[in-house]
């Protein structure tokens, strides 16, 4: 594979790992909206140390040890539990004004796409499987390509999600209610993935 193509390839690559709906696009979108869409980019470039992280432990093939039940349950549950947590906080913000810092939860936006970032069973089965086969085959531009196009999408989203809230007034409570709602439900439907077999058990 040529350079370029090596470089093309990651960022498709990176774009179809980024764009899709989620948790953390809720968040970055929930972020962007408040105040800046600099605090989106911030929740952004959080989650991408994640996968950047889970790049390395795939080449050294550590990853794997992630996808065993019980570390599985474990990550579920933890995930879950912080999705429900931002999702209240996201939905109690929702009435104040985006004009008025004061009034909004600063935070530590980075940190928190960190950590949604490394506590999603999804995003690390996606390094398990598609990843996987990402690093053997994309050399060191396929890589930078890769970051290249989650970057690319952070900063376009956050952006376009700012200034959408900013320019009309009815999106901006729209836009926090409906990141809200969607962490709160990657959040339950991860706790009921870990609780639905126990529940069966007692039908």
């Amino acid at each position: 594979m040529s350079d370029l193509s090596s470089i093309v390839a990651g960022i498709a690559l990176g774009l179809s790992l980024g764009v899709p709906p989620g948790p953390v696009n809720a968040a970055i979108a929930a972020a962007a909206a408040r105040r800046s869409y600099l605090d989106g980019i911030k929740v952004g470039l959080g989650a991408m140390t994640a996968d950047f992280t889970y790049l390395v432990l795939t080449v050294i093939g550590v990853a794997v040890l992630l996808t065993g039940s019980l570390a599985r349950d474990a990550i579920s549950v933890i995930g879950g539990l912080i999705l429900v947590y931002f999702a209240c906080a996201t939905l109690k913000s929702y009435r104040q004004s985006r004009d008025n810092p004061e009034n909004i939860g600063t935070g530590n936006h980075y940190l928190m796409g960190l950590v949604m970032g490394l506590t999603n069973p999804l995003g690390i089965l996606w390094w398990v499987t598609a990843g996987a086969a990402f690093v053997a085959m994309f050399n060191v531009l396929g890589v930078a390509g890769f970051m290249l196009g989650l970057l690319a999408w952070i900063s376009c989203f956050s952006v376009f999600v700012h200034y959408a809230g900013k320019k009309v007034d009815l999106v901006y409570p729209i836009i926090v209610i409906g990141s809200g709602l969607m962490m709160l439900f990657f959040g339950l439907v991860l706790l009921y993935d870990v609780a639905a077999p126990a529940i069966s058990s007692f039908l």
